[in-house]
């Protein structure tokens, strides 16, 4: 019992001694030079943003072809085609002799229609089917890579072809053309790409809405899965005294990848003017767009009027916020789910310029331009590409890298790797309005948020 005590007595001991510590909390106090301490400031910038088209667009797809038409009194008329080669789905095949075709279509799965009309998603749409004079190549990577005068005029399909929104598309073809794909010679039937380049695609569309008619549908096929089947009549030939024949051939409509096409009468609506409403398109369409000039004219102004001008800033966080009034109605259902700046770069592979999002965009904990509905804004973050605004002269900003164009982006995560990958979202026809700079609303306009510091 005295031995517990003891002990006792000696932890107490202890912990007394330990707490009569005192901590200078002054230590290291002058220690950072004065010219590295870094303030950190907020300034708030009018954003000057003009209305452009984004063409051309870089609108090969591996998931989605889309065809149909829109039309609207706001943008006018938009067009969809989708153009994929044909090939066989089996090479080195065989039909003997005097192969008679007997039906022929074309067999495809529609994954989604869209119509800013809810109540027009099941409108008739006639549909056309065109053989093309050229393939589908790394030439042909844009939106407009394709023009009438690429395919023939006079349709493949028999009879008039009517559809109605469903999840499948069936077109009866011309024998004709049917006949003269099983005229491939040896070689073309043993190696695909002879075959594609001696036969090329196929084209689709639809009939135009009558002007004055407002309405329609964008229609997406579901790539990978249509195909072209023909019944065949044919004399075997590998052995002596056979009776004809008849089977079913399949010739796949797509390869790696299809052209989707569109064209827009909302072109005439570019502006380098300040407006009250920026329109916003999918596909194609219009966008906001920040030229590298003005905004750099804009971000200079402030410098200097801040006294800024000369000092090394450095930029925490660039925000780009763009307001809008919620549709009197509550729906949102056509605007993009999520928006970012965009800018282009040169693509080695296609020999063209292709439009990416900003390279912030795979930073961690950046605002990705996702719709806030509470807020009613779009908020991105591209904190190193206003440093490049901030930092460098006028005559060093690149016209590719530089001028912004703010366009709906999707991002898709890799279920087993769980890598997450941010691209252009090019197939759907948004279309929205987002407060320019000359609103009145209270909102107010496109604005820059900017949390940076000045190097002493």
């Amino acid at each position: 019992m005295q031995f517990r005590h003891k002990i006792v007595l000696a932890l107490a001991a202890m912990f007394m001694a330990v707490s009569c510590i005192t901590v200078d909390k002054k230590l290291g106090e002058g220690m950072i030079p004065g010219n590295q301490n870094l303030p950190v400031n907020v300034a708030v910038i009018d954003l000057p943003v003009q209305l452009k088209s984004s063409q051309p667009l870089q609108t090969t797809s591996s998931s989605e072809g889309a065809f149909g038409a829109i039309r609207t009194p706001e943008y006018g008329l938009v067009e969809f085609s989708t153009v994929a080669d044909v090939y066989p789905t089996y090479t080195g095949w065989d039909f003997g002799s005097d192969a008679v075709v007997k039906g022929a279509y074309l067999l495809a799965n529609v994954s989604a229609v869209y119509s800013p009309i809810d109540e027009q998603e099941g409108i008739p749409q006639q549909v056309f089917v065109h053989r093309t004079f050229k393939n589908v190549d790394s030439i042909t990577v844009y939106n407009n890579s394709f023009t009438a005068a690429d395919y023939d005029p006079t349709p493949l399909n028999t009879g008039e072809v009517m559809y109605f929104g469903g999840d499948s598309l069936k077109i009866h073809l011309d024998l004709a053309y049917a006949q003269e794909l099983l005229t491939a010679t040896k070689a073309e039937r043993d190696t695909v790409s002879l075959f594609v380049k001696r036969f090329k695609g196929l084209l689709i569309r639809t009939n135009t809405p009558e002007e004055g008619i407002y309405g329609g549908r964008e229609n997406l096929l579901n790539f990978g899965m249509g195909a072209l089947y023909l019944t065949i009549n044919f004399q075997p030939t590998w052995e002596e005294g056979l009776a004809r024949k008849d089977t079913l051939v399949s010739f796949n409509y797509g390869m790696d990848y299809c052209l989707n096409i569109s064209s827009y009468e909302s072109n005439k609506l570019q502006t380098e003017e300040p407006l009250e409403e920026l329109q916003i398109e999918g596909g194609a369409g219009l966008k906001p767009f920040i030229s590298k000039d003005d905004l750099k004219q804009a971000i200079d102004t402030w410098k200097a009027k801040e006294g800024l001008a000369g000092k090394d800033i450095i930029v925490a966080k660039g925000a780009l916020v763009f307001p809008f009034e919620m549709p009197e109605n509550l729906d949102m259902t056509t605007y993009p789910g999520s928006l970012y700046p965009c800018i282009r770069e040169y693509d080695t592979t296609h020999k063209a310029n292709f439009f990416y999002p900003a390279s912030d965009i795979s930073a961690d904990g950046m605002s990705l331009g996702t719709v806030n509905r509470s807020l009613c804004e779009y908020r991105m973050d591209i904190p190193s590409l206003i440093q490049d605004f901030v930092s460098m002269e006028a005559y060093e900003l690149d016209d590719l890298k530089h001028n912004i164009w703010i366009m709906p982006t999707i991002s898709e995560t890799d279920s087993y790797y769980g890598a997450t990958t941010h691209s252009i979202e090019s197939t759907t026809y948004y279309t929205g309005k987002l407060n320019g700079n000359k609103t009145k609303s209270e909102k107010g306009g496109p604005k820059l948020y900017l949390v940076y510091s000045v190097l002493q």
